[in-house]
Parts: structure tokens; sequence; C-alpha cells
């Protein structure tokens, strides 16, 4: 089960770029960009950040090879938004086979994530992206749901309508039971929009990432190995990615033997006087 931490910009990220170690004095929000492949990961975090800091290219498969992390200034805020590869997806085994982005992933928004921006194009929630919700979930814990605000791209296709409306009257029962879990918490994102037009879709989601924070008052999501990752922070780079590796996989190895005892309880004949 997910824990709260309490915030704290001070907080050294081992993994984090010289511009993150210079700024880490300053109150910080650390945001993880999660979904399927090809719902348009990368180009939103470029939206939030207002520069091209990850590669995206329209396509069907992922063009980000390694989890990254790039920032901007926003208010007050020292903002710190990690992009993911192909690591919540049925191909997550092909993909990353030791769990060492999985890993990766952990530490470059450690000691927690303020927040996970789920991404999901408009009027296309489909299979792939419920799939990806349960690998969310089974990488970070039940309980990250309540630090997830859901990410609609290609704005433009509201043609102007209002995006509480359409997630009010979609006819999608997983999309409606996914909003109803995050509480409610929706934005949407058009990523060819520049200039303000961008820069007030940015402020609109980092609003309402900082309207959790304070609903959470001040704390950032945590579980166990968030709180394994803080132990190790004055640990060698890469005993700590070793280290935190080895929790990813044994996580993911105890949510896959639980689902199969799970799925064999369930086709368990009945006895006949039940």
């Amino acid at each position: 089960m997910g824990q709260q931490g309490k915030m704290g910009g001070n907080e050294e990220h081992v993994h984090g770029s010289a511009e993150d170690t210079q700024s880490r004095q300053e109150p910080t929000l650390r945001l993880i960009l999660v979904g399927r492949t090809g719902a348009g990961k990368s180009a939103t975090g470029n939206s939030i950040l207002g520069k091209r800091r990850f590669l995206s290219r329209l396509g069907a498969t992922s063009v980000t090879r390694a989890c990254t992390t790039a920032s901007r200034r926003w208010d007050k805020w020292h903002v710190e938004v990690v992009d993911t590869l192909d690591i919540f997806s049925s191909e997550v085994p092909k993909t990353d086979p030791g769990c060492e982005e999985r890993g990766r992933c952990y530490l470059l928004s450690a000691p927690g994530p303020h927040t996970l921006l789920l991404v999901t194009q408009l009027g296309r929630f489909t299979a792939q992206d419920q799939q990806a919700v349960r690998q969310v979930r089974d990488m970070f814990g039940e309980d990250v749901l309540k630090w997830t605000v859901i990410v609609f791209t290609r704005k433009e296709d509201l043609a102007g309508g209002s995006l509480q409306d359409y997630v009010g009257s979609t006819e999608n029962r997983a999309l409606r039971k996914l909003v109803a879990k995050c509480g409610g918490q929706v934005c949407a994102f058009d990523n060819r929009a520049t200039g303000r037009e961008q820069e007030v879709q940015a402020e609109q989601l980092l609003g309402l990432v900082e309207g959790l924070v304070w609903e959470h008052e001040g704390a950032h999501y945590s579980n166990e190995l968030y709180e394994l990752a803080h132990l190790l922070r004055w640990a060698g780079r890469e005993k700590r990615l070793r280290r935190v590796v080895e929790g990813v996989a044994a996580r993911m190895r105890r949510r896959l033997w639980g689902a199969w005892l799970r799925a064999g309880l369930w086709a368990w004949p009945k006895p006949l006087w039940s």
C-alpha cells in the first residue's frame, strides 16, 4: 500500500541532472508521465516544459529508449518531469526484462512523485490503456491513482466542447471508472499548440497538480521502494540502482503470482454443495 511522504525540496536526486541538483533547495513538483505507447507522453512532457526536451514522433511504437528527466520553473516551483519508455504494456517483459528502466524511473522520481500524469488520447481509451493502468498499479501500488491526473491528448477534437461534459457522458465504462478512482482529476492538451496557448495549458495542469499537493497536505506518493531509494541515497549510483531494480523485480513477481493465484482460485471447480 502506498504511503505519504512529506514534501521536501532539499532531497538529493542521485540520478538527476546538474540543473536539478542546483535547484534542490527550491520547492519541487515531481511528475511522472505514464500510459500506453503512442498516447503522446513525450509530446505532453514537451508541452509542459514549453520546449522540446524529450524525443517525440507520431507512431504506434515508442521512440523513447530510456527513462529521462527534464525540468522547468513555474511560479515558485521547480518542476521535474520524468518521461518513460514502454514499461506499461503487455510487451514489458521484452522492453524491460531486467526491470532496470523501472528501477531508473523510481530513482529519477525519488523520494516520490507528487503526481502521475496518465496520458491517453481523447476518444480512444482502449484495452491497451487499461493494460497500462494495470501495469502502473502493479509497479507503484493500488493507492497511486489518488495521486494521478488523467491527461487527454488531442484536445482539439473537443472542438470547443467541455472536457467535463465529455468525461461525464462517455459510454466507456472503464474510463468512467478510472476517472472516479482518480478523483475526477482530468486535463486536456493540444500538443500542437505553441506560444501562449501552450503555456496556458501547462499552467492549468500545474495548477491542478498544485491543488493535489495541498489536498495531500504537501505529501508526495511513497511506497517501500521509494523508502529503499531514500535509505540508499548516499550509496554509489550503481549499487543504488541495483538494489532498487531487485526490489522492483521482486514486487512484479509478487503481483504476477497473486494474479495467477486469483485466476486459479476462480477456475477451481466449485463443490457440489456450494
